[in-house]
């Protein structure tokens, strides 16, 4: 379209040159609009990126050197030897420097750096075999149920990021809708940039949709951030079952395991409430009162303690297999909530991402191709 058949408006001449000057903080705009809310875990998980940078020390290959160890261990090695062959056959990266330093017998926990020394997969390494050595639980069983946990954690890990995929692609592209609404009336002939740029209705117009399209990303945001909250940097607490239910096959009595297990993880709640309920039970404290005091990520803890107490059930087996379907049901509870989540998008779209495109395209392309027949400058004709 002619810029010239608007200047009869009033409108100030724009050359292009200025225009796309104009269209700098809008481009800006979409490019931090474009990641909502991104995934965000602080367990050491690494993105695609980073697996790319760092495959040496991602969930599956430390699964791996876990699995490995158990291996070397069971063939009647001593953990410092397990640990030096290890050393000898990993690739260069962090899970060789820690190999290298727990030959030297260190804690791994203490040996790791960067992101491998926040993981949860490090500090359940370091928490079995603190606990093994405080117990004198088979090392190698309880490191080979450990690696399977870590594989199926990740499975978990993955299982969420695909779930969560869809939605968060969605919400992408609903955020960018109000700003292409402004592409949108270029292309047919239009010139909205000018109307929301050279008017105070048309300023008015632009703040509108600005805000709302400014309401919308925060509102997605809070929705993808309370669907899909970022994982802790503690130990999971299925793989405290498992430990915990070593200690138990290896002959100690629930109280001596609750206790080893807490005061191998990290100070934190978990710690401490499994600390409060192994002082319980040695205190002769029934199990359906000990529990009572647990925290929400340990009810199958309870419920298996009190089932074991009444019936006589073999403890071990129900803890491992409650912790087998808690790491299940992870996977499971990612899809339900990326499908609520899915719906849940829609309002945002509805109440500021629409009205906002409207704002921005719709009413200024309209304006622009009727030739401004509703004068957006100045407040009278000139005669």
């Amino acid at each position: 379209m002619n810029l010239d058949a608007l200047l009869p408006l009033g409108l100030p001449r724009l050359e292009v040159p200025s225009t796309a000057l104009l269209l700098l903080p809008l481009v800006l705009g979409l490019v931090v609009l474009w990641a909502p809310a991104p995934a965000r875990d602080r367990t050491g998980e690494p993105g695609p990126r980073t697996r790319i940078r760092r495959s040496a020390s991602g969930p599956l290959e430390t699964a791996r050197m876990i699995e490995q160890l158990a291996t070397v261990i069971a063939s009647g090695a001593g953990l410092r030897q397990a640990w030096a062959a290890l050393a000898r056959t990993l690739p260069a990266g962090d899970l060789a420097e820690v190999a290298r330093a727990g030959a030297a017998g260190a804690d791994p926990r203490r040996a790791a750096t960067g992101a491998l020394a926040r993981s949860a997969r490090i500090g359940s390494l370091g928490a079995a075999l603190a606990v093994c050595e405080r117990t004198g639980a088979p090392t190698a069983g309880m490191l080979q149920g450990l690696a399977d946990a870590q594989r199926d954690l990740h499975d978990a890990a993955l299982a969420r990021r695909s779930a969560f995929a869809g939605p968060r692609s969605t919400a992408r592209i609903l955020l960018v809708l109000p700003l292409a609404g402004l592409g949108l009336g270029m292309l047919l002939g239009g010139d909205p940039l000018r109307l929301l740029l050279a008017s105070p209705a048309g300023n008015l117009l632009g703040a509108t949709g600005l805000a709302l399209t400014g309401l919308g990303w925060w509102w997605m945001r809070r929705l993808l951030d309370r669907a899909d909250p970022p994982t802790d940097d503690e130990v999971d607490p299925s793989v405290a079952l498992e430990l915990i239910a070593g200690v138990l096959e290896a002959g100690s009595p629930l109280a001596h395991a609750v206790t080893a297990v807490a005061e191998s993880l990290p100070d934190g709640p978990d710690a401490r409430g499994l600390a409060r309920l192994g002082t319980a039970l040695r205190g002769g404290v029934p199990a359906t009162l000990a529990v009572a005091d647990l925290p929400e990520r340990f009810a199958a803890l309870g419920r298996s303690a009190v089932l074991a107490e009444t019936s006589g059930a073999d403890l071990a087996r129900v803890l491992r297999s409650a912790a087998l379907d808690a790491r299940r049901g992870k996977a499971r509870d990612a899809e339900v909530r990326a499908a609520q989540l899915a719906v849940r998008l829609v309002l945002p779209t509805g109440i500021a991402l629409l009205p906002a495109f409207v704002a921005l395209g719709i009413i200024p392309t309209v304006i622009s191709l009727l030739g401004g027949t509703l004068q957006l400058g100045a407040a009278g004709a000139t005669p």
